[in-house]
């Protein structure tokens, strides 16, 4: 009888299988991956006598029971730790759960594996399981344990999540997120505050096995096509597989080399994770990756500073929901006589960096204080309190319509908006009350003297 984990228990140990790429080529991943789960509480243990998993598209050919025994073995050591295999390579872990599965489902397979695996003093019972990297992070430890680890946000910036087709398929096997529209990677990069985007070809291979059958002109045709959007598109690409990273970082590389315009830096996910809890590019070792993230990194600065300014002024949180919303543009009655002006696209501009452009421009002096915005907002903030905050920060730093400027000039001197017309007397009208301009410009400037 095979048993199955007891998936109550909260696992904070795990046995770490790297495969063959992440320790050969990218020890980066490697890296970036025991400072974060070590930072969030893990207990990583390394698999001794561990093999290549093995990779399906190459090993399976020699024969299924190749296949078969090979990830058993590694399951079987996996066991024997008493740990859970926690798998951070997408292909690796695809092939570990798949024969996983296949051993608890298939007696017939089981028993001819197991009886190979005793010439090597092992057995698999099915006491253990195979966890991918986004799986331990999403389902086991959380994103609220990994907000709390969290020091410096995203916010601003697009990842372009790369799931990569072995973190959920086969589906067979595979149960963790929708083979086809997966949700929790997204989940992941979304916790650092960033917008993971969507895009045409966000499911689309990354071609690398192409790269195994002698076909590299299409395995770069297949980077290409994603590369190409995501250029236009993202800030970034974060994805948890080594194979899918040589596409888009190496060969990315080479196609730059030869005149493509593309620039998409690649990150692993724990990288991203790890500059997020405020690791330096140098302790995650960043410097190997082929496409230089520094202008990504220089952008994600600037983006930060930017808002921690920005929320001195604005509850950015809510502003962000009034952009993404929307729903009172078309009813705004400036924009229904004026096809130019869009009270969105101003604040869109406003979150993407452009304040000082935003105050110098005259679009922000068309709201006309309707409040039309307001009781449409399901928020009952209304773009109209937006759009205050901006003049205000204009009138701030001199800046404004010769006509506004003039009628707050009065406003200080006078305490009114104009003088008593001449007309009052025509249709024998007392002379107003004398105005309190004298005492309100007295508190004002006290106004102006505490800063407020």
């Amino acid at each position: 009888m095979v048993n199955f984990p007891d998936k109550r228990k909260k696992m904070v140990e795990y046995t770490l299988f790297l495969g063959c790429i992440i320790p050969a080529r990218f020890p980066f991943m490697e890296k970036s991956t025991r400072l974060v789960l070590s930072r969030l509480g893990c207990i990583l243990h390394d698999l001794e006598g561990a093999t290549c998993c093995p990779t399906k598209s190459i090993i399976k050919p020699i024969g299924d029971l190749a296949w078969y025994v090979t990830a058993a073995r590694n399951l079987a050591l996996a066991e024997k730790a008493g740990h859970d295999l926690l798998v951070p390579c997408n292909g690796c872990y695809s092939t570990l759960k798949s024969v996983e599965v296949k051993m608890r489902v298939n007696p017939g397979i089981r028993k001819e594996v197991n009886a190979l695996l005793a010439c090597a003093g092992l057995e698999y019972r099915g006491t253990i399981g195979v966890k991918h990297l986004v799986e331990v992070l999403h389902d086991e430890l959380g994103i609220p344990k990994i907000k709390q680890h969290l020091t410096k946000s995203f916010e601003g910036i697009r990842i372009a999540s790369h799931y990569g087709c072995h973190m959920l398929r086969p589906s067979s096997s595979i149960f963790f997120d929708d083979p086809n529209k997966p949700k929790k990677f997204d989940a992941l990069i979304e916790a650092l505050g960033a917008k993971s985007i969507d895009y045409e070809t966000k499911m689309l291979c990354c071609g690398g096995n192409l790269n195994t059958s002698d076909e590299p002109e299409e395995a770069t045709a297949l980077a290409r096509m994603k590369l190409n959007e995501l250029t236009k598109k993202a800030d970034a690409m974060a994805l948890t597989c080594p194979s899918c990273f040589m596409q888009y970082d190496s060969r990315q590389y080479l196609m730059k080399k030869t005149g493509e315009k593309l620039n998409v830096p690649i990150l692993f996910y724990p990288e991203l994770l790890g500059l997020a809890m405020g690791f330096s590019t140098q302790e995650l070792g960043m410097e190997m990756h082929r496409i230089d993230a520094a202008e990504f990194l220089s952008k994600w600065d600037s983006k930060y500073e930017y808002l921690k300014t920005l929320k001195d002024v604005f509850d950015v949180g809510s502003v962000r929901k009034c952009y993404e919303c929307g729903a009172c543009v078309n009813e705004c009655p400036v924009v229904k006589i004026n096809p130019d002006f869009n009270p969105n696209v101003i604040i869109g501009r406003l979150l993407s960096g452009e304040l000082e452009a935003v105050i110098d421009s005259h679009d922000i002096w068309q709201c006309v204080d309707c409040y039309t915005c307001y009781e449409l907002c399901p928020q009952k903030m209304g773009m109209n309190k937006i759009f205050d905050k901006l003049k205000h920060i204009a009138i701030e730093k001199g800046k404004g319509p010769k006509s506004f400027t003039a009628s707050i000039e009065m406003f200080k001197k006078e305490g009114r908006l104009g003088e008593p017309s001449s007309v009052r007397k025509k249709l024998k009208l007392a002379e107003p009350p004398k105005s309190g301009g004298e005492e309100l410009k007295k508190l004002l400037d006290h106004i102006n003297t505490k800063g407020e």
